[in-house]
């Protein structure tokens, strides 16, 4: 909420939200370092961690550019896992995990949510394999209050999906952001594409290395396999966590609502780096043998084949990174055998740590060298936040653009006239062009709305047609009261693409009249602004009645409105509002039906019932049920808390009033 504040009212868009990625960034690898640290790795592996981590490819060329939030969610799981760890064995209080993961869950971003369910996971069956009881209650606990705080952030969602874009329950594989293990074994290479299609680029290829994770994971050829499965018990929670997490990432590419599994990478690079310092700080060899070497290096070229293979144009970037991997394993195992190197008089983890950092530097400004941008896309909005915020602002009324902002010129120009998307909440004015990745089925598909809010030109003569059901017009229906037209897009020759996720065509499509009852406000030659002479402020209100039945609103709010019955046909009649048929709407007084036109809000009206007040309320559907869960949730880690701050407080009188045999002794010898 505080970010949101602060990007709000923000004058520079793009100093506030690079410094606050940035920021965050650094948080995710501070998490990591203090996560390696609590699994008791030396100060400069544990470094190696924290500078490696935020640097893998997905969080740099994906989150931290763009899904902003998948980068919130990472930077905060690290802290999460210590504080568990910490609260389950009894070191900290409980309430700080439960922050911490509650800050991620409400994030609403799945990925992230997901993540915690695997910590959880992992933390609870490594007690349980432990037979420690105590530590399993506790990561019970804990996890069931954040179960029962992720129901009222995603159930209302859940409950709501079967009306939207993302009704589907199918299992399917497109290959569209997925992930696959030729991929994964050229993540040692910093510079590699992998095959990863997708919207925002064409070919198979991603144009960026998104499946990057870190040069020196080799390095565990070094191992002494007899340390590391004495050591196994120590890490199980960091084994299934990357266990469940590789298997996350090959999942197909869309399961029911979700999409994209290299959304998890993040995770996946996060718990492999871990696991690496974790293993070179205890289970080192001491003395690597030529074929641990050989296998260390192998793996690097068989990383750089199968960069090559998957994007061949590449081939001086992938051969450059591989060699310069390559060279620096041959370094440390150098060293490792006990050979004199310029860092001899640095321990083993300073001189592993220096060598790391120092080519995990160079390896990422080749990196940056070869890659200078995210594949994602970039409209190019204003850093001005005067600028968004003076578009349409003297427009009253609801507001719909026709025509797609994408097929301008990306610029100032553009922008000071129109807006994309969510860039849309920074005008005053009330636009239904918003992001609409998510929206309502049959209400995107009367509109042809786009995901980033753009529609397509056909929709100026359907505002303006009359609707089979209703007999309305679709703007009266909608209760449209101006119309910004965006002629560039009436013009030929439009290609479908990810950003208008529309079907292109070939011929122009003529910019009708204004028609009667509306008048032309602003005219520019490529932009022009419609206005209606009277405005109907039916937004949100009653639009239509069927025959013989007639309604008077006596009220209307953002969640409710009130009918009075005037007239009522024989048999009943029917009532539409200006609302979407969202699941969680309610009626007193009569029942809320099937929608009217497929995407408008509608209740029956009784046959006897003339008199009489309706009313239909909105509440997100398992939000009350949610909300009691939550407090379920929250109040009983307030009170776990409570309970371990008093059994603490009696711990402490107890030692007092009953001092240990030691303490007696010593005292007894005191002069």
């Amino acid at each position: 909420m505080l970010i949101g504040v602060i990007v709000y009212f923000a004058p520079d868009a793009v100093v506030v939200t690079t410094s606050l990625k940035i920021a965050f960034l650094v948080i995710g690898g501070i998490g990591c370092y203090l996560l390696s640290r609590s699994f008791k790795v030396p100060p400069a592996l544990a470094l190696v961690a924290g500078v490696a981590s935020p640097l893998n490819g997905f969080t740099m060329f994906f989150d931290a550019p763009s899904w902003v939030t998948g980068q919130l969610a990472w930077a905060l799981v690290p802290y999460f896992w210590m504080l568990l760890k910490m609260a389950s064995d009894g070191r900290r209080s409980p309430l700080w995990a439960f922050l911490v993961g509650y800050l991620v869950v409400t994030i609403g971003y799945v990925a992230g949510t997901v993540a915690v369910g695997f910590v959880l996971l992992a933390v609870g069956v490594d007690a349980l394999l432990k037979r420690h009881w105590t530590k399993a209650w506790r990561t019970a606990a804990l996890g069931f209050g954040l179960v029962l705080v992720a129901v009222v952030v995603y159930l209302p969602g859940v409950l709501t999906a079967a009306v939207t874009t993302r009704s589907t329950t199918a299992i399917a594989n497109d290959d569209f952001m997925g992930v696959d293990l030729s991929g994964l074994l050229s993540s040692t290479i910093a510079t590699a594409y992998p095959m990863m299609p997708s919207w925002w680029w064409g070919g198979l290829s991603a144009p960026a290395p998104a499946l990057y994770i870190a040069w020196f994971l080799p390095l565990v050829a070094f191992l002494s396999w007899r340390r590391i499965r004495a050591y196994a018990p120590q890490i199980r929670d960091i084994l299934f966590f990357a266990a469940l997490s590789l298997m996350f990432v090959l999942l197909p590419s869309t399961v029911g609502p979700l999409r994209y599994p290299a959304r998890f990478m993040p995770y996946l690079a996060m718990v492999c780096i871990l696991l690496c310092v974790v293993l070179l700080s205890h289970a080192l060899a001491r003395h690597p043998s030529k074929l641990s070497l050989l296998g260390a290096t192998g793996a690097i070229a068989f990383g750089v084949y199968g960069g090559w293979a998957q994007f061949p144009d590449r081939y001086v970037a992938v051969f450059l990174a591989g060699l310069v991997a390559i060279a620096a394993i041959c370094l440390l195992w150098w060293r490792m055998r006990g050979n004199t190197i310029p860092l001899d008089k640095l321990s083993m983890a300073s001189s592993i740590a220096v060598i790391c950092l120092g080519v995990t530097l160079g390896t990422t400004l080749l990196q940056y060298r070869t890659t200078e941008v995210s594949p994602l896309s970039d409209s190019a909005v204003p850093a001005d936040t005067a600028i968004p915020k003076g578009v349409l602002a003297d427009v009253r009324g609801e507001v719909l653009v026709v025509g797609d902002p994408l097929d301008y010129p990306q610029d100032e120009s553009t922008w000071s006239r129109t807006l994309l998307a969510n860039t849309w909440y920074l005008s005053p004015a009330s636009v239904l062009n918003r992001y609409q990745l998510i929206g309502h089925t049959e209400y995107n598909k009367a509109l042809c709305l786009r995901y980033l809010g753009g529609t397509c030109a056909e929709l100026l003569d359907r505002l303006f047609e009359r609707r089979d059901e209703t007999g309305m017009l679709l703007a009266d229906e909608l209760g449209i009261d101006n119309i910004q037209i965006l002629k560039k897009s009436f013009e030929g020759n439009q290609r479908p693409a990810a950003s208008n996720n529309y079907i292109g065509r070939q011929d122009a499509v003529p910019v009708r009249s204004v028609p009667a009852g509306w008048h032309q406000v602003s005219d520019d030659g490529e932009i022009a602004l419609w206005s209606r002479d009277i405005p109907t402020g039916s937004s949100g209100g009653l639009v239509w009645t069927s025959a013989g039945t007639k309604l008077t609103e006596t009220g209307r709010t953002a969640t409710e409105v009130t009918l009075r019955v005037d007239e009522v046909a024989s048999g009943g009649g029917r009532a539409a509002l200006g609302r979407l048929p969202w699941p969680g709407y309610t009626a007193s007084g009569t029942n809320v039906t099937s929608p009217v036109d497929g995407f408008l809000l509608a209740v029956d009206v009784p046959e006897h019932s003339a008199g009489s007040t309706l009313s239909v309320a909105f509440i997100p559907p398992g939000w009350a049920e949610g909300v009691s869960l939550w407090c379920v949730g929250v109040g009983g880690m307030f009170l776990w808390m409570a309970w371990d701050v008093v059994a603490a407080r009696r711990r402490r009188a107890s030692t007092e009033n009953h001092p240990s045999t030691e303490s007696r002794l010593a005292t007894e010898k005191a002069p």
